[in-house]
């Protein structure tokens, strides 16, 4: 059976967003990572070392959640934390094992990237990256902070 159309905006966007995680997970599951991992060690290096909060905003998380999915990534030694510019800060760093594991999911994130393109179209994903983007900036806006 497949799962029933919504016309609930969150309902439909949660329904596709578990769909193309499982995707973007199986192919990353071949080098133990998962796409949320691949997500912050990707952060980590483009941007170098941050406060657990300010990764947290960059990749749109709630702190709680981001210090959760960084945990298992510390516990194998491809981030480190260190203490910031006072004892409530914690800085996370990208490891040299971590780059080493990102260079290796790399291609395999790159693939599922333009396996989508492919059976979805390039522009309609470009299209659809603006409109979420558009879409995310909506929801904050909206938000109370």
């Amino acid at each position: 059976m497949e799962p029933a159309e919504s016309s609930c905006v969150c309902t439909s966007l949660r329904m596709a967003t578990r769909s193309i995680n499982r995707l973007y997970d199986r192919a990353l599951a071949a080098v133990g990572m998962r796409v949320t991992g691949y997500s912050i060690l990707s952060r980590l290096a483009d941007e170098g070392p941050m406060s657990v909060s300010h990764l947290a905003r960059r990749l749109g998380m709630e702190r709680t959640t981001c210090t959760r999915e960084a945990a298992p990534l510390i516990d194998a030694g491809l981030v480190d934390m260190v203490p910031g510019s006072d004892r409530r800060r914690r800085v996370l760093r990208l490891t040299e094992l971590g780059a080493r594991k990102r260079a290796q999911a790399f291609p395999l994130w790159k693939d599922v990237q333009q396996r989508l393109a492919d059976d979805f179209g390039g522009t309609d994903i470009d299209a659809l990256l603006e409109r979420l983007h558009r879409l995310q900036a909506s929801g904050d806006r909206l938000s109370p902070p």
